[in-house]
């Protein structure tokens, strides 16, 4: 039997319809459950992770940092492969556990993890988005939800080993978290959800940095909801465990680096740390990078149309966030003209969506933070997610029509779902394995040399732990560079007595680099490394001293 929730207060549930009998209290934690579980699923029908980034470091990272690995390789998973590996433990541990010959659970363990975030997606839509029709708040909540949930950033890269949409979820939870702060009646505990909202920010901030570009949204989100709330030290109390949940989940990795290499953040920011061991220069990522106010206004409008490396590398075309920012702009405008036309806010819109306006802050603040900072897509997901919400509130401040916000929401629905192309990161069949890689044995003691920017670091952990990857003419480390790191290469390479084995990556040897070392390829027959992750036939060539 279907009926319709009752709240506390008398009012119809804003979560529309559940089944009869479960208790009322445990009818949101279901829907919750079922979200990540239906995520989940998804993420088996997808297939599992063939990703560029999972070849490149996500499987080295972890291993690496947990088996001390720094000062001994010699940086084979290219710069990547100094981040936190924190967020890389999930996957490295179900594909180290006996659930790595069983694909389809690890892709829907990934894959309702990740589901997280629709789950807090939901959660946001019902307290912001509160109209007193029952059917129309139930319409409302979820075309915002299936809108940002559908997304192209989401749902490319679902289940796969991006922490873009685990540290995301810690994003969603703290603004939620905010958004329960400014809600509550003054003085009722306000500190304690202040203290978990700053908590899960700084564990998504330590998780991946990158999402320190929505420090800034967050930071004032939570000033206004303590103004709201007439506490000052509620504000700070965020502050402080913000910090302590960074330090929680990155202040061991950043101490590892510290102590190896005097940098908390090696290689990055070694102008300012300038340790020995790489250049005193920034590395910057700047491809799409938004530098003029004018592409910083229009840069949304750019993903309306096919094409690619415009936000991202794959083709890619999302008109969500274009949708999204008219919407914001037509709602802000009809509500202020309507305050000034009768002399006060309107108490009734206010009320159909409260919190709204503290959406809109985190979006527009974290928006400009991430366009100025980088531009990339992956990095901007919990705006992704939240442009339902942003689209359908603003609806709300705009049309005062019930049937035409109706109407109006089918259509954006329609439009969002017809016109989204997504990215290929990549997908693979299905095998007896998640990961499954075959290396040839190499002698314990022995060195094996990788020089290519190409993503091939994922053997290492399947490959002889004695012995020792070095990586060189990478995308920071150059034999032509005067650092530590570059001169060990040198030394280890040019050393003699040890066995050295060069990777072969599709064919192409590094003669060049062989010369400048004063190597040669041996009479042994280059020997292949087989694997079920997809894009470089990788094979190992004995090497012999000039």
């Amino acid at each position: 039997m279907i009926i319709q929730q009752t709240a506390t207060d008398g009012s119809r549930d804003r979560s529309s319809f559940a089944i009869a009998p479960f208790p009322a209290r445990w009818r949101f934690p279901l829907q919750l459950s079922l979200i990540c579980m239906g995520a989940g699923f998804l993420s088996v029908m997808l297939g599992p992770d063939n990703y560029w980034d999972l070849r490149y470091y996500h499987l080295y990272a972890p291993w690496g940092y947990l088996h001390d690995r720094y000062l001994y390789d010699i940086g084979p998973a290219q710069e990547e492969g100094f981040l936190n590996p924190v967020a890389d433990f999930l996957l490295y541990g179900l594909i180290s556990s006996p659930l790595n010959e069983t694909p389809r659970i690890v892709s829907f363990v990934m894959g309702a993890v990740h589901g997280i975030n629709a789950a807090l997606i939901f959660a946001i839509a019902r307290r912001v988005i509160r109209p007193p029709d029952p059917m129309e708040c139930s319409t409302l909540i979820a075309v915002a939800w299936l809108m940002g949930v559908s997304g192209g950033g989401f749902l490319s890269l679902l289940g796969t080993s991006s922490n873009d949409l685990t540290s995301a979820l810690f994003v969603l939870g703290s603004l939620l978290g905010v958004l329960n702060a400014a809600d509550r009646p003054v003085g009722s505990g306000t500190w304690r959800v202040f203290a978990v909202a700053g908590l899960l920010a700084g564990f998504g901030i330590a998780l991946k940095y990158t999402s320190a570009m929505f420090a800034p949204g967050l930071g004032i989100a939570a000033a206004l909801a303590a103004w709201r709330q007439k506490t000052a030290g509620a504000l700070i109390v965020f502050g402080v465990a913000a910090t302590f949940g960074f330090i929680a989940v990155a202040a061991h990795h950043m101490l590892t680096l510290w102590n190896d290499f005097g940098n908390p953040v090696f290689p990055y920011m070694n102008q300012i740390f300038r340790s020995p061991y790489f250049e005193p220069s920034e590395i910057v990522e700047d491809r799409f990078l938004q530098r003029d106010l004018w592409s910083l206004i229009t840069f949304p409008f750019s993903w309306t149309r096919l094409d690619a490396y415009v936000v991202i590398e794959p083709a890619f075309r999302d008109w969500r966030a274009a949708i999204a920012y008219v919407a914001m702009a037509a709602g802000v405008g009809a509500f202020a003209v309507r305050s000034l036309r009768n002399g006060n806010p309107r108490r009734e819109v206010c009320a159909q969506t409260r919190g709204l306006d503290l959406v809109f802050i985190f979006v527009v603040v974290s928006y400009f933070a991430w366009a100025r900072a980088s531009g990339y897509y992956r990095y901007v997901i919990p705006l992704e997610l939240l442009t339902g919400v942003v689209t359908m509130g603003a609806l709300i401040w705009l049309v005062e029509n019930r049937r035409v916000r109706l109407v109006v929401a089918f259509m954006v629905s329609a439009i969002v779902a017809i016109t989204t192309v997504y990215p290929d990161w990549g997908r693979r069949q299905y095998g007896d394995r998640y990961v499954d890689v075959h290396v040839p044995p190499l002698p314990p003691n022995s060195v094996v040399l990788i020089a290519t920017e190409e993503p091939v670091s994922y053997f290492i952990p399947f490959a002889e732990p004695k012995a020792q990857y070095v990586g060189i003419e990478n995308n920071y480390l150059r034999l032509s560079q005067d650092n530590k790191l570059a001169s060990k290469v040198k030394e280890v390479m040019r050393t003699p007595g040890r066995p050295k084995f060069v990777l072969d990556v599709d064919g192409a040897k590094p003669d060049a680099v062989l010369r400048q070392l004063g190597l040669t390829l041996g009479a042994s027959p280059c020997r292949p490394i087989r694997s079920n992750l997809e894009g470089h036939i990788l094979r190992l060539c004995p090497l012999t001293d000039d």
